[in-house]
């Protein structure tokens, strides 16, 4: 029986602000404690979809981390996200180098007073390296 996948928490540093961080394996990195994750309150759970291809030759892996939020997000530029699923594990989106993770924020008025009206938060990334989870 797999565990559940469900994106439960998401915290996020700015990337040129992360400490410790260190490649283990092709999947794995790991990230000294002392960074100062803020942690962003979110509508549970969040979507995170990890996927790949291969373009010119190149294998490229892309993030796309979708959530909602009740604050409003500000200094989206340059943020690192750090998700948590509900087995217990830790993906890390985005590192201190180029590409960053490009954050849109949408801002929904609906017509319906029983529609969302938090911010939606969508994170995208693309790298040549595979998506770690945090050891």
């Amino acid at each position: 029986m797999n565990s559940p996948k469900n994106v439960i928490g998401i915290d996020r540093l700015q990337s040129g602000s992360i400490i410790g961080l260190r490649k283990l394996s092709m999947s794995c990195v790991s990230v000294s404690s002392v960074n100062s994750w803020e942690s962003i309150p979110i509508k549970v759970p969040a979507r995170l979809t990890i996927s790949d291809k291969i373009d010119d030759g190149v294998r490229l892996y892309t993030a796309q981390l979708v959530f909602r939020t009740c604050e409003e997000p500000v200094d989206i530029e340059r943020m690192v996200y750090r998700c948590k699923t509900a087995d217990g594990r830790y993906y890390l989106i985005g590192n201190n180098d180029r590409p960053y993770p490009v954050t849109t924020v949408n801002d929904t008025h609906p017509d319906n007073m029983r529609d969302s009206q938090l911010y939606e938060v969508n994170v995208n990334y693309t790298s040549a390296c595979k998506i770690p989870y945090i050891q």
